[in-house]
């Protein structure tokens, strides 16, 4: 096949991905070519794709940045299908050749609401200084939560935007906000140079795509430190650990200072995992951390297994909810089973407690419990006994028009 008939046959299943609705397409040399859709990972054919042909992809997708990605052996970057399609893009190399994975970027950016996401994340769009963190697992859907909240604020403030990212993803247009989105590579060296660029271009709001090492988080914190308010995301799976992570990135002799700042900046940390629900789609299950003097106290001492007791006290006076919370909350509202919630819990012992302790929930089950008893009831039914009661029910009718 020529390079040309490569990307024709990569369209093609760019194109059959999005029919499906899946999120992720694989690509790997002399390998069947797979897509990842309703989280199992299902072939798209039966046909190999060659090395050579895998190649031809590299080489378009990367372009003038193909002789860096051989050298450095993995590239990000984007690729546009059309006007509606996006893709997130990773080559990299591994052991029986070259390989590739598309992640969809949706063209539209649903609300806070339309992503079954939590209320009070509403709250984080009128901050004004400080730091927040979107952390999850990988494609736990960090971007587009983040995406959400920038829009938001696009939508209803005036205020100007910068984000940078490695490779843009969401592509923003100005409605009530001035958004300047800058990629790696692209329009700036690094996150560090664009960081210290954003400071001197009047921002209101600064975007990292994520905090990868050392440099950039100090990047961030001192951006922070200096009254800007900056989000950014982080690979970490709860509010503990991702203060735990940020604190150990650094030297020994550095973390009292780091835990310093994070206690005196840090206004909240989102973090969310994606779980079919009962309706077989993906919803997220969302922990989050509010500020609060008692969790700065915890930080600035180091106390972080403490956080999600504190989390649970501070549920009503200022927001924050544990993932086991969520859990039960989407388990209440009939959103996904109890195995699906157990299955994610941070804690079983304690999701059980709360299920345990929770009359709301003994309540529901109550009436589930009745409801099935009365269908079971109208489903034995006597047939001929049904067919009296209809007859005499006919024969009173006559009687009363008479």
């Amino acid at each position: 096949m020529t390079p040309s008939d490569d990307i024709k046959t990569l369209r093609n299943y760019l194109e059959e991905l999005v029919n499906k609705k899946g999120s992720d397409l694989h690509i790997k040399s002399d390998a069947l070519v797979r897509a990842r859709i309703n989280e199992e990972i299902t072939p798209l054919s039966e046909e190999k794709l060659s090395h050579e042909s895998v190649e031809n992809i590299a080489r378009e997708l990367a372009g003038k940045n193909y002789v860096n990605f051989i050298k450095e052996q993995e590239l990000d970057t984007i690729y546009v299908l059309d006007s509606q399609h996006r893709f997130r893009v990773n080559l990299f190399v591994h052991l029986h050749g070259l390989a590739i994975v598309f992640r969809t970027i949706p063209k539209v950016i649903k609300s806070i609401e339309e992503l079954n996401l939590p209320d009070v994340l509403h709250r984080l769009g009128h901050l004004q200084r400080g730091l927040v963190i979107v952390t999850g697992a990988t494609g736990s859907g960090k971007s587009t939560t983040l995406a959400s909240i920038i829009e938001e604020i696009n939508l209803n403030q005036r205020r100007h935007i910068i984000t940078i990212e490695d490779p843009v993803e969401y592509v923003y247009n100005d409605k009530h906000s001035i958004i300047e989105q800058r990629g790696i590579g692209h329009h700036t060296k690094s996150f560090n140079s664009a960081l210290r660029s954003a400071m001197r271009e009047d921002p209101d709001i600064i975007i990292v795509g994520e905090l990868r090492d050392i440099e950039t988080a100090e990047s961030v914190l001192h951006a922070v430190n200096t009254g800007q308010l900056v989000f950014t995301t982080l690979h970490t799976i709860d509010a503990r650990e991702t203060i735990d992570r940020l604190v150990a990135i650094f030297p020994t002799r550095e973390q009292n200072r780091i835990r310093m700042a994070l206690a005196a900046n840090l206004q909240a940390i989102v973090s969310q995992r994606l779980i079919k629900s009962l309706d077989d789609e993906l919803i997220p299950a969302v922990e989050v951390m509010f500020r609060s003097p008692r969790i700065e106290h915890l930080i600035r001492k180091g106390a972080d297994t403490d956080i999600p007791d504190a989390m649970i006290e501070e549920k009503n006076s200022y927001g924050s909810i544990t993932f086991n919370q969520a859990l039960f909350d989407l388990t209440l509202a009939g959103k996904i089973s109890e195995e699906s919630a157990f299955n994610y819990a941070t804690s079983a012992s304690d999701l059980k407690l709360l299920f345990t302790t929770s009359t709301e929930y003994h309540n529901l089950k109550h009436k589930t419990v009745t409801e099935e008893i009365h269908l079971k009831e109208e489903e034995t039914v006597d047939p001929a006994q049904e067919q009296e009661r209809v007859r005499q029910e006919a024969i009173n009718k006559l009687k009363e028009e008479f």
